[in-house]
């Protein structure tokens, strides 16, 4: 076993709990993946997400404030995390955050910081099917983009009927743009890397695994080189063996590669000379070791010399790094959802509570039957002779029967319930239905995860397979 390799003792697949599973949509057989790319933010580098995003929630405020004449009183907001999550819908013509099913529609809005009721979500938004065509709406696709709907909300309730939703939403996206772009966010981060970055000897143990067997490791990022050298060198070289950097885990490194760009378009690469950041023309092909920015993914497939269908890429943002790498270029595709490993915390807190749930609905199901059936046979008593239920009650009682049930379901999906976000519930649910968000995910993620590291839980030769249908 390598040097630090034994960090976590991997544990077989069926015996990973399951915040350390890796989840499938389609199957994705390792083996033949011969080189595995990576995002950094939020995939191989770890913040904490509340010093983070409260972080640009600030440098946005500051921008609002001294480049679009907003008063000073507006430092008096702060960044709350409590009412916002990924995956989540802005409307930009109502001022709402929203929550919808895979289907389109809306089963959960915020304004400023008030929660419509269902009855007002429906009154609201009846017949209405959110579409990403419609400008209206722009999805929360990353952790992120939790500040961007935070200072949004609280813009909202501070503005209401003296600027327009849509407006106040293009100045809070301009702003927090501003303060990833212009080295507001970064070089804090950068001055005081303890004070945002988590650190996990497990990402460099799986980093180093994968090469262990052969895989060819890529970096693709958006960040610029001056902060991916920070933030790679901090989070890395301190697990590596002497006398190796996070660079030695790496075949090619690209930054600044303005993802979504970077899988649709074939803007060029230039090369980045590390030891001042400078660029110079790209002369001839990519050679491994370098540093290069910009540039295209059919480039990179080139220098790999493999076809798409043997490269996995692993990111956070479900847009840029799953739903376009998966549709432009083809290649397999891993989801990060850090989130993820709370939520499934909670799914297992839950777990006996949704089990009664489920007991007591195949009983209510069954009297449900038993009663559309009597009501059958009283409008057509000719329908008599069919098969159906056995009636031993008259429709009176098994109303009564149901209600009961109702009764006892009731407190029981509330106690279900509390497990999860108190506004928003389940991350990937929208009430009975799948979120929005799942959707995507199932069609665009071949896998799922929480972290980078749960792959140590599995051999890099494994065969991952989506469950097994069932119409059960």
């Amino acid at each position: 076993m390598l040097g630090g390799m034994n960090s976590r003792t991997p544990a077989a697949p069926w015996e990973l709990p399951l915040n350390r599973r890796i989840f499938v949509s389609r199957t994705l057989n390792l083996n033949a993946i011969r080189a595995v790319g990576f995002d950094m933010d939020y995939t191989l580098v770890l913040y904490d997400e509340n010093k983070l995003e409260n972080l640009a929630f600030e440098g946005a405020v500051d921008f609002l404030v001294r480049e679009r004449g907003y008063p000073e009183t507006l430092r008096e907001l702060k960044f709350s995390s409590d009412r916002v999550v990924r995956g989540l819908v802005a409307d930009k013509s109502l001022g709402n955050l929203v929550k919808i099913n895979r289907f389109g529609y809306v089963k959960a809005a915020l304004h400023g910081d008030h929660f419509y009721s269902r009855d007002d979500v429906r009154r609201i938004y009846a017949n209405q099917i959110v579409t990403f065509l419609d400008p209206r709406y722009e999805m929360a696709h990353t952790l992120f983009s939790l500040s961007t709907c935070s200072l949004y909300c609280q813009l909202v309730k501070l503005y209401e009927g003296k600027a327009s939703f849509e407006e106040l939403y293009r100045h809070v996206d301009e702003a927090i743009g501003h303060a990833h772009r212009q080295g507001f966010l970064k070089s804090r981060i950068m001055a005081r890397p303890q004070d945002f970055v988590l650190l996990d000897p497990d990402y460099a143990t799986t980093l180093r695994m994968l090469r262990s067997f052969g895989k060819r490791l890529v970096l693709v990022t958006n960040s610029e080189w001056e902060f991916t050298q920070a933030m790679m060198s901090y989070s890395y070289d301190r697990y590596l063996p002497k006398g190796q950097t996070w660079r030695d885990l790496f075949e090619l490194v690209v930054v600044s590669a303005a993802k979504p760009q970077f899988f649709t378009e074939r803007p060029r690469f230039y090369e980045v000379i590390p030891e001042s950041g400078h660029l110079k023309n790209l002369r001839g092909a990519l050679s491994a070791g370098s540093i290069y920015q910009g540039g295209n993914a059919a480039e990179v497939e080139s220098f790999l010399g493999l076809n798409r269908g043997q490269i996995l890429y692993v990111g956070d943002h479900v847009y840029s790094d799953v739903l376009l790498s998966k549709k432009s270029s083809k290649w397999r595709t891993m989801l990060v959802i850090t989130e993820l490993e709370s939520e499934l915390a909670a799914a297992g807190r839950a777990q006996p509570v949704l089990a009664k749930v489920r007991e007591l609905m195949v009983q209510k199901e069954e009297l449900e039957l038993r009663l559309s059936y009597h009501r059958r046979v009283q409008a057509d008593p000719s329908f008599r002779g069919h098969e159906g239920p056995p009636q031993e009650m008259d429709e009176s009682s098994l109303k009564s029967e149901i209600s009961k049930l109702d009764t006892q379901l009731a407190p029981l999906i509330r106690e279900y319930e509390s497990q999860f976000h108190p506004y928003w519930g389940e991350l990937l649910w929208s009430g009975n239905d799948k979120s929005h968000l799942s959707m995507v995910i199932e069609r665009y993620a071949c896998t799922h995860t929480s972290k980078v590291s749960n792959l140590l839980g599995y051999s890099p030769a494994h065969y991952f397979r989506p469950p097994t249908k069932s119409y059960l």
